[in-house]
């Protein structure tokens, strides 16, 4: 429904400032999009890909210590890493004072470059999502069969030659898969791409609709935005139809290669530059202003900031995973292409970023209220409630949930449900006693992925939240905006350390030690 009534506005009246928008701003919205897009793809993958392979192949000092401490990043959000970096480099800075008092450098406002830049966000971006290629790519990897290499070895090839030759190529869908999502999260950001100044598609979403008041020109940059997401995932599906990716799990596992003296050390310094920069530094700048203002954060609401943010995070996930089991357990038992096909619709939510779903369900949920009152003189009000925020969650992080709970679904044989309803068991009862039991690892980790992203999410947030309704994130967000960012960090800090119990989960479950 969001994506229809989007797609609807290309054939709406364009509003007063339409023209202006799309002359002046809209070729600016492209070129940032695109050169945040190229920029960050290359650093992730840079980082991400080649750590992956480091860490599934090789012995080296911190090895064992890296190999989850790189999952880490993921924890903070962009934008809290964004406005911490900016406080890193401010002038004032400890680590600015510090060179100025200790080696008398002449630090200026900026010692590198202007963090607020567009520059900037891309490192930003780079170093707070290449865990997503990081991740998919390691499992990849963890799983590669030793005889290609073999082979190759055998044939006189060098390792170098291997690696971009064979290996590189081999692992492109599980590369291409989490470049899509490092894609998707720089479409859907707000708050870094905000507070840096940099111009997107998503910050003239915002800027249409609340500071021009023009819904119509909105929903067609709105369109832009989708079309721009289409394009990136039809495109990746064309360059690969005619490519098969097969046998790479068969026969005996790679086995770590020790890397001993100088080369280890190498790789240990290259791994930790993603660990610092993305996590260590950001996360111990939130804890040293949460120190000075920790007191006066809890003195301004705190436990209501808390029961908001963590309540509706809960309520959240628990209707995205019942959606989410009451869908894998109806496939079960009817297995029809009807079905999959709505099961693949309902997924689709999470390749749509925020604004865009938040524009399209106000705009639904605006018309059934009016709906309502010209057929029957009934007031409702279902925009800006808890309601219409949770239905927000649900299109947009049913994909999280439902593939966690698929996951663990095909592990189990279709002969334990047959059993059951063979020998009297209604489809009810089987569910509650056979499947849930079965599924409750895989329920429970979708069920904590779900409740950390709608505890990050902020653009979607930010339009459809109730009125005086404010979330650890969108305090945050606001505190940074108005530069009190010591204030913003005990919130900043909270979310962190949420984000960090899926992350030890997700590096548990997709650990495997080789030998």
């Amino acid at each position: 429904m969001p994506v229809l009534v989007i797609f609807s506005g290309l054939w709406q009246d364009a509003g007063i400032f339409w023209m202006h928008i799309r002359t002046e701003l809209v070729p600016e919205y492209i070129k940032n999009t695109l050169i945040l897009a190229i920029g960050v793809s290359t650093i992730s993958l840079i980082f991400g890909v080649n750590l992956a392979w480091f860490i599934s192949n090789f012995d080296f000092p911190g090895r064992n210590f890296f190999s989850w401490a790189l999952i880490m990043p993921i924890a903070i959000p962009a934008y809290i890493s964004g406005f911490a970096w900016a406080g890193i480099l401010d002038y004032t800075s400890p680590a600015y004072t510090f060179l100025r008092n200790t080696f008398g450098w002449n630090t200026g406002q900026f010692l590198f470059f202007d963090i607020l830049s567009i520059s900037g966000a891309i490192v930003i971006f780079s170093f707070a999502l290449y865990p997503y290629i990081y991740l998919i790519a390691k499992a990849y990897f963890d799983r590669q069969s030793a005889t290609m290499f073999e082979a190759s070895a055998s044939l006189g090839r060098s390792k170098i030659y291997t690696y971009f030759n064979l290996a590189l190529p081999m692992a492109r869908p599980a590369i291409a898969a989490g470049l899509s999502l490092v894609l998707m999260e720089i479409l859907n950001d707000y708050g870094l791409v905000k507070y840096f100044g940099v111009d997107t598609f998503t910050t003239g979403i915002f800027s249409a609709w609340f500071a021009f008041g023009d819904k119509s020109a909105a929903m067609k940059l709105a369109v832009y935005l989708m079309v721009f997401v289409l394009f990136l995932l039809i495109f990746e599906k064309m360059q690969r139809r005619r490519m098969r990716y097969s046998g790479v799990s068969e026969g005996k596992l790679m086995s770590r290669i020790k890397v001993p003296g100088f080369g280890g050390w190498l790789i240990s310094f290259f791994s930790a530059i993603p660990f610092l920069i993305g996590f260590a530094f950001p996360f111990l700048q939130l804890v040293y202003w949460s120190f000075d203002t920790w007191e006066q954060f809890l003195s301004q609401g705190f436990i209501r900031l808390f029961a908001n943010s963590f309540l509706l995070a809960a309520i959240s996930a628990l209707i995205v995973m019942i959606s989410s089991v009451l869908i894998i357990y109806t496939l079960r038992l009817y297995n029809s292409r009807r079905l999959k096909v709505v099961s693949v619709i309902s997924t689709l939510g999470y390749a749509l970023p925020g604004a865009v779903v938040a524009l399209g369900l106000l705009v639904i949920l605006t018309w059934t209220e009016n709906f309502f009152i010209r057929q029957w003189g009934l007031k409702i009000v279902i925009t800006g409630t808890w309601f219409g925020l949770i239905y927000a969650y649900l299109v947009r992080f049913m994909a999280v949930g439902y593939q966690s709970v698929e996951s663990g679904s095909e592990k189990i044989s279709k002969s334990i449900d047959q059993a059951a309803l063979s020998l009297g068991a209604g489809k009810f009862r089987n569910l509650w006693f056979n499947s849930l039991p079965l599924l409750r690892a895989s329920i429970v980790s979708g069920f904590l992925l779900v409740m950390i992203d709608v505890l990050k999410e902020l653009p979607l947030t930010l339009l459809l939240r109730p009125f005086n309704f404010d979330t650890l994130a969108i305090r945050a967000f606001e505190y940074a905006s108005d530069e009190r960012v010591s204030e913003a960090a005990p919130a900043a800090v909270m979310i962190v350390l949420a984000g960090l119990v899926p992350v030890l989960i997700i590096n548990r479950l997709i650990g495997r030690r080789k030998v």
